[in-house]
């Protein structure tokens, strides 16, 4: 075989393999007349959505590979809601804290102590969960973002949606 024909053949190969694979594409979206936006993998399908009234919110879901990846609903949920002001934005922020704390066997985790953040366990579905509340205020929006997954996850995959997590998180905040 030739040169040319070598790297005609890897050319082709490089081509057929870029085809076969899945492209990372990301879906859109948006809360509050598009005050609020973010994107999130295709992978992470939109499992309930509210896009009208005061009070907002679009959950995705994120398959856990681990065992019985679907009966454990590890999910992104993005809630906005209109607020009277700085004291408004604080009852939501109460509000929300206290239906954490309600939840069977919560566990504040106070590792990483952030003023805008809210990290916890709790048991959900026989399973233990970590949470992580993330809180923003823009033009008398109340913005939660709300991650919810296995504690016992393989640490890839806690990695990847922690990462996701965080990604959403900083785009609302912008």
């Amino acid at each position: 075989m030739n040169r040319n024909t070598g790297l005609t053949l890897a050319c082709i190969g490089a081509l057929a393999a870029c085809a076969l694979a899945p492209a990372a594409v990301a879906a859109d979206y948006s809360l509050a007349g598009g005050a609020v936006k973010f994107s999130a993998p295709d992978a992470w399908p939109m499992i309930m959505e509210k896009q009208d009234g005061p009070r907002q919110f679009v959950v995705l879901q994120v398959k856990n590979p681990g065992p019985g990846g679907d009966e454990s609903l590890a999910r992104i949920s993005v809630t906005v809601q209109q607020v009277d002001g700085l004291q408004g934005f604080q009852q939501f922020l109460n509000d929300s804290t206290a239906h954490a704390r309600k939840l069977p066997g919560y566990r504040a985790d106070e590792s990483m102590p952030v003023s805008s953040s809210l990290r916890y366990t709790a048991i959900e579905n026989r399973q233990k969960n970590a949470y992580t509340e993330n809180y923003a205020y823009r033009s008398n929006l109340a913005i939660q973002v709300r991650c919810i997954r296995p504690v016992e996850a393989p640490a890839d995959w806690r990695a990847t949606f922690d990462a996701g997590c965080q990604a959403i998180t900083t785009a609302i905040q912008h």
